[in-house]
């Protein structure tokens, strides 16, 4: 069985992974460079060393513009959670363990009346006091929120329960 020679650049999949995704984003591979606070050189061996290893062309080379190939698109959509996930680790941990709420995300399932006349008020108050927290609301019925609450949708929901055909 022969064994396929691996070509990393610094031998690190992650550092390649997100340079990838950034030039991805941004469209330039000087642009990258300077979001991740590396060199265009540097990210240029990172995107080398990730085609090489997964035999691949993921970018068509247009003059200071790239794009994306079929097989760049398809990479970039399994990458990009796996990158987010892990540049957001820290947060997460931090909040999830430490219980740090300075930041992150809130998930709010309700009614249509609740977020009407509920909970413009007392979101716009929580928002002054937490700025860093993200609040997205959804519009359900109550057991639609209560069944999102189990399969951890939402964090919390606000409605009635009662089945009114009882």
């Amino acid at each position: 069985m022969e064994q396929k020679a691996i070509k990393y650049y610094k031998g690190n999949t992650l550092k390649q992974l997100r340079a990838f995704c950034a030039v991805a984003r941004t469209g330039k591979m000087t642009d990258a460079a300077d979001e991740l606070f590396i060199s265009q050189s540097a990210i240029s061996l990172q995107i080398k060393a990730l085609e090489e290893e997964l035999d691949v062309i993921l970018f068509e080379r247009r003059g200071p513009r790239i794009q994306l190939t079929p097989d760049g698109r398809k990479l970039l959509d399994m990458a990009r959670p796996l990158v987010e996930g892990v540049d957001g680790l820290g947060e997460r941990f931090d909040k999830e363990v430490r219980g740090n709420l300075d930041s992150g995300n809130l998930v709010i399932a309700a009614g249509e009346s609740a977020i009407m006349y509920i909970l413009p008020a007392l979101v716009s108050n929580f928002q002054k006091q937490h700025p860093k927290i993200r609040v997205e609301l959804r519009n359900v019925t109550g057991r639609d929120g209560l069944a999102m609450i189990r399969e951890d949708k939402v964090d919390f929901a606000i409605g009635s329960t009662a089945n009114p055909n009882r």
